[in-house]
């Protein structure tokens, strides 16, 4: 596996990492503007967040396309990597460890929407609906 290709897979994972940490204020600043009942700050943040949402999904789009120009085996030992496998080599260690920090904002920002959804939901929250 090239050494190129990990840094490049690791500075894209770093700036999808950047704009995760862009929506994870905004969803603090949701948080906020919910609890002092700020309908129009919420809306705009909510606009905001997805327009984040959206970019972070091109961007996550373009790297799994970039995967298909890789020899296969390159291709699975990626893919794997970018979904969370160990490094197995010494110049995988940056990109595992940039997947790793990306995975726990994700998980970070998976638990202040839930808490802001059933805190708006209630019982109609989606959170709700999974139990």
């Amino acid at each position: 596996m090239l050494k190129d290709e990990l840094e490049t897979l690791r500075l894209k994972q770093n700036n999808e990492y950047l704009k995760l940490l862009e929506v994870a204020k905004l969803t603090e600043d949701l948080a906020q503007a919910i609890d002092r009942r700020d309908e129009v700050v919420v809306r705009m943040l909510l606009t905001e967040r997805e327009t984040l949402l959206l970019q972070l999904q091109e961007m996550d789009l373009s790297v799994r396309e970039g995967l298909l120009s890789q020899p296969e085996a390159d291709a699975i030992r990626l893919s794997a990597l970018l979904n969370g496998a160990e490094a197995q080599a010494p110049e995988e260690e940056a990109l595992s460890a940039q997947v790793i920090k990306k995975q726990q904002l994700l998980e970070k920002i998976n638990l202040m929407d839930k808490r802001i959804s059933t805190r708006l939901g209630g019982k109609r929250s989606y959170y709700n609906s999974l139990r």
